[in-house]
């Protein structure tokens, strides 16, 4: 049985953010038995801050504080109370009890002060910095104590999450504030309940130097999460999110994480916000496709946002935003959308699935500082289409030991570290790698003896063509080398005659040199991952790399199909997902030395929109 956590986010369906201050039992129960009937196993749930943490300051002559005090009435708080309201450590115990009787396990997202565009922070902290005050510090400190040691003998809580977002709740100046605040809500946890992981709970991390940056929440939590809707945040408003571009980034986005901060990651929050960006079938395509590619990729879980519709709620966040309202899983009246019932299909395939082991990585993307991820996109999805995985790492890193790297849209002074750059050319000299570089009007060193070429000068980019494994491409970049091979074998020309990819023997490897940068021309392009509406860039990557797909028992010529590989008992479990709007033809060779087991879809048809086929291969 898988331990993929699948499931949903969860405010009740007649309060949402005031389900504790407005607490029914009858209203839980109702809503949690129809999110069972519809597949869900697992819930990510919310203790209000403001509500289970009620504290307010009381001010005397010339608004000098006097006292902290508790709640509507104000009751006295002496130094060194909690604060915390014991009503509502039993109201979430009888939550979790109702959620047990359902068998459902809890995510516990501790500190929950920012939730749907409104801030929750008691009544004392008005005005306070949330993460740098050292007075709120304390009662955060005194919070975080007696929140865990509530929950902590709640058998179905099986993880915590500091808390939702909270990279949201303050502007900082600097990542070491960030860093601190987050390693003092880790270690605060642990101090109480070692024994559960920690999940990171944020959305939208930066790398390298950045304030809240992957880097150091990997370091500091167990699990990485993030929250993929089909937004400007991670470059999914750019086309329909059932398409190539739109259904592959949360898959993207959490492998890009995991990589950089060597910590395993989930889909913790995902919706579609509002019918006006696609229909409700559209939104269940969106929930198959990534519950498949998450699985299939090795994400740890996949929750819905959210369980339930608000569309009646009159309150703020409600009344302030449009995407709040009808993200839910079920529709008010407790029926499902197509969300719940493609959800209500995948929970009982997915929990006679197999923990995956060691999906296959074939190459390593070797990005630069700072703003990387449309490189990262692409690198991905190029790979994907050509059959076979990338995995990340960052340009002042020792990168991940591979025999294939891609250092792409190389641009400015900067390109790499030396220790990187010198790491990459030892591996391809010494060990026999590949290294493609892409161009995009960056400075190498040794450039002559890297590549074979001679460069006759640089100059602004114009649009040229040419052709790669049989297609024609027409490009145009910043800028562009004009070139001449020395050492090199040019593999494809412009239509003057300008070396635009070419092979370079360097020792026991090669290297590979591409005039432009497909990266970030498709990214910028509508459909640019698309070959039946835009240029097929992938094709750059299959002249180079195409070889890597005969590393797969079954692949797949289609590039609307990323396949992957990963070990399980005896054999290997294979996916193919359809990341397309339309079905598409999976040609896999079942002539083949194993005894195959089709766990999800049908081999005799094709892989329909958004959905997908997961084969079990065994030793014979």
């Amino acid at each position: 049985m898988s331990n993929f956590l699948l499931g949903v986010n969860y405010w009740d369906s007649v309060s949402g953010t005031d389900m504790w201050k407005n607490w029914s039992e009858e209203v839980v129960y109702n809503d949690l038995k129809a999110l069972s009937e519809n597949g869900v196993r697992h819930l990510r749930v919310f203790p209000n801050w403001r509500d289970f943490q009620p504290v307010k300051k009381l001010y005397g002559w010339s608004n000098t504080f006097r006292e902290y005090a508790f709640g509507d009435n104000e009751d006295y708080l002496p130094y060194g109370a909690d604060g915390v309201d014991p009503v509502m450590i039993e109201r979430f115990k009888t939550f979790a009890k109702i959620a047990d009787s359902f068998n459902m396990t809890l995510t516990v997202s501790i500190l929950t002060g920012w939730m749907s565009g409104r801030m929750f922070a008691p009544p004392a902290f008005d005005g306070r910095n949330l993460i740098t005050d050292p007075e709120v510090r304390v009662w955060t400190n005194r919070y975080v104590k007696a929140i865990v040691t509530a929950f902590k003998d709640i058998k179905n809580v099986v993880m915590w999450d500091v808390g939702n977002e909270c990279n949201c709740l303050q502007m900082l100046s600097n990542r070491y504030e960030a860093y601190s605040w987050m390693a003092f809500m880790v270690n605060t946890i642990k101090s109480i309940d070692s024994t559960r992981p920690i999940a990171s709970g944020m959305h939208g991390l930066s790398v390298n130097d950045g304030v809240w940056n992957i880097t150091d929440q990997g370091e500091l939590a167990d699990l990485l999460t993030t929250h993929p809707y089909p937004s400007p945040s991670v470059l999914g408003d750019r086309e329909p999110y059932n398409s190539l571009r739109t259904s592959i980034i949360p898959t993207l986005q959490s492998e890009y994480y995991s990589a950089i901060g060597k910590k395993p990651c989930m889909i913790q929050e995902q919706g579609t916000f509002s019918t006006t960006i696609g229909n409700n079938q559209m939104a269940g395509d969106f929930l198959r496709v990534n519950v498949l590619s998450a699985y299939a990729n090795n994400l740890k879980g996949y929750l819905w946002w959210c369980g339930m519709e608000h569309l009646d709620l009159q309150k703020a966040p409600y009344s302030w935003s449009m995407i709040e309202r009808e993200l839910g899983l079920l529709f008010k009246d407790r029926t499902p959308k197509p969300v719940a019932i493609e959800m209500k299909k995948l929970s009982s395939v997915m929990q006679n699935l197999p923990d995956l082991q060691d999906k296959q990585i074939d190459a390593v993307c070797v990005l630069p500082r700072g703003d990387n991820f449309k490189m990262a996109t692409s690198a991905y999805i190029f790979a994907k289409q050509v059959g076979f995985n990338v995995s990340f790492d960052i340009a002042d890193t020792i990168p991940k030991k591979s025999q294939n790297y891609i250092l792409p849209a190389i641009n400015g002074w900067e390109v790499t570290f030396r220790r990187t750059y010198d790491y990459l050319l030892e591996r391809v000299h010494n060990d026999g790698a590949k290294l493609l570089i892409t161009y995009d009007g960056g400075q190498l060193t040794e450039f002559d003896r890297v590549t074979g070429l001679t460069s006759l000068g640089m100059k602004l980019g114009s649009t040229h063509i040419a052709t790669f494994n049989g297609a024609s491409i027409t490009y145009k970049n910043s800028k562009e080398l004009l070139l001449k091979a020395t050492t090199a074998t040019v593999l494809a020309k412009d239509e003057t005659g300008n070396p635009v990819l070419t092979k370079n023997n360097f020792g026991k490897g090669e290297v590979y040199f591409l005039n432009f940068a497909p990266e970030i021309i498709a990214n910028d392009t509508l459909y640019g991952y698309n070959p039946d509406k835009s240029q097929e860039f992938y094709k750059v990557y299959e002249q180079v790399f195409g070889n890597l797909k005969n590393n797969y028992i079954l692949n797949s010529n289609n590039p609307y199909i990323g396949v992957t590989q990963s070990k399980c008992d005896n054999g290997y479990i294979i996916t193919a997902i359809n990341y397309s709007d339309r079905p598409q033809k999976f040609d896999c060779n079942t002539n083949i030395n194993y005894n195959v087991t089709v766990l999800y879809g049908n081999t005799s048809k094709d892989i329909p929109a958004c959905d997908g086929l997961i084969i079990k291969l065994i030793n014979k």
